[in-house]
């Protein structure tokens, strides 16, 4: 009887400490609604930014998505994979120019006209949405009118005006959010996010023949930051950044071919690779790239040794390739995404370390030769050969319990107890052990 009133109890303890730590968002009738930041240069982070938001509003139930816009434009690839994702999302999304006298413009105004329901601060401007190709807006027929489509599409998606739509595209049009308001463009112009969404509450929004009642009030608001992965892509991103990187890198590791030995090529490799990431190529190849690309520095490191330059540039290296995974794993999983996150940190986390800590063992093992004397370097006396070694092939032999290269005017095998005869070039001249 007494075994089972503890069981009992066990049972009940359990179960209060499930409930206490479950992520209960509503327990006091209020709505969740979670927010971010759309700002500065659309890139591909920005993409991966906003697949994260909407993938976390949808596990945790929120009842609105809302993507506060404050950009000049960017990539049109991303601004289309943004919409993508805006559409698919299982949650109504909201597009909220802000603050006041902010400006979402160019691909900005793609993705606040494709948003569920979209909201301006007072002030704030949108449009100028025409493609721009080299470095000025594009007027060939096949770009304006696969834009100006895409626009119009978004639009009528969501029963707003086709024609204003039609010229943020063709004439540049720009409007300030009163003007977009009265044009149809948008559904609300409100001071503050907590207006916004207090005067949304209950409003009917539509995409295509998808319907969403907002239940937006009284709200519990949540913001999103942005994972590791997405701050580290906003980087290499930015156009500037990338494209130094890329040009830069190919010059350095042109220097580093023409000049062979482990340093320049090891360093403008990294930076292509990473200027690459700027120009669109997929991160699942460029993670996989870095992290190979570093374990091929360590095996070079402890190889043929290279005075900690590739040791460190492999830390780097494997190091920033597993950050760019995080919360964008290879393959689909059937997983919490917080249990993705914290492995994945975890995993980063040790190879810094253990990175460091190699790094640390070699530089201090170079500092030890490089303070020898002189006469210490090459040592004399009996060892054995660690290669095979012949006339005019060099091989390494162990004299004092280290490897030091050598030459033999003879054939050596692996193992054979050699004797040191001389020395040159830094180099020592052995002879087979007469037994």
């Amino acid at each position: 009887m007494v075994d089972r009133k503890i069981l009992y109890s066990c049972l009940i303890l359990l179960v209060v400490y499930l409930g206490l730590a479950s992520p209960l968002y509503s327990l006091d009738g209020r709505n969740l609604v979670v927010y971010t930041d759309i700002s500065g240069y659309i890139s591909v982070a920005t993409v991966e930014h906003v697949r994260s938001t909407i993938a976390y509003a949808e596990s945790t139930g929120a009842k609105a998505v809302v993507f506060q816009l404050n950009t000049l434009g960017g990539s049109a690839d991303a601004m289309m994979d943004i919409v993508q994702a805006i559409l698919a999302s299982k949650v109504p999304v909201i597009g909220y120019v802000y603050p006041q006298a902010a400006q979402s413009l160019s691909a900005g105004t793609y993705i606040l006209v494709a948003t569920d329901y979209a909201a301006m601060a007072p002030y704030s401007i949108i449009g100028s949405a025409q493609p721009v190709v080299g470095s000025e807006p594009t007027k060939e027929s096949k770009y304006i009118n696969a834009f100006k489509q895409q626009m119009i599409s978004y639009a009528a998606l969501h029963g707003r005006n086709t024609t204003v739509a039609e010229k943020f595209v063709t004439e540049n049009l720009n409007l300030y959010a009163q003007e977009a308001k009265e044009c149809n463009i948008i559904d609300a112009v409100e001071p503050s996010l907590e207006e916004l969404l207090k005067n949304a509450d209950g409003k009917t929004v539509r995409r295509g023949d998808t319907v969403f009642q907002l239940q937006t009030y009284p709200f519990e608001l949540k913001y999103f930051d942005k994972p590791i992965n997405v701050e580290i892509l906003t980087y290499l991103t930015d156009p500037l950044l990338s494209s130094l990187l890329l040009s830069i890198g190919i010059l350095v590791l042109l220097v580093g071919l023409s000049t062979p030995g482990m340093g320049a090529e090891i360093v403008g490799a990294m930076m292509v690779i990473l200027g690459l990431v700027g120009f669109g190529i997929n991160i699942n190849i460029v993670s996989a790239i870095l992290v190979i690309f570093g374990a091929v520095l360590f095996v070079i490191e402890l190889k043929k040794g290279a005075h900690g330059i590739a040791a460190i540039i492999g830390t780097v290296a494997i190091t920033l390739g597993f950050a760019l995974t995080i919360s964008n794993p290879f393959s689909p999983t059937l997983i919490q995404a917080e249990w993705v996150f914290r492995t994945l940190l975890t995993v980063v986390a040790a190879t810094l370390s253990a990175g460091i800590i190699l790094t640390v063992l070699i530089v201090k093992a170079i500092s030890i030769v490089l303070r020898r004397k002189p006469v210490e370097w090459l040592p004399t006396g009996e060892g054995r050969a660690a290669d095979d070694i012949s006339p005019g092939k060099k091989g390494y032999v162990v004299v004092g319990g280290e490897y030091w290269q050598a030459t033999s005017d003879e054939e050596i095998k692996t193992g054979d107890a050699i004797v040191v005869v001389g020395r040159e070039h830094g180099v020592l001249k052995v002879k087979k052990k007469v037994q």
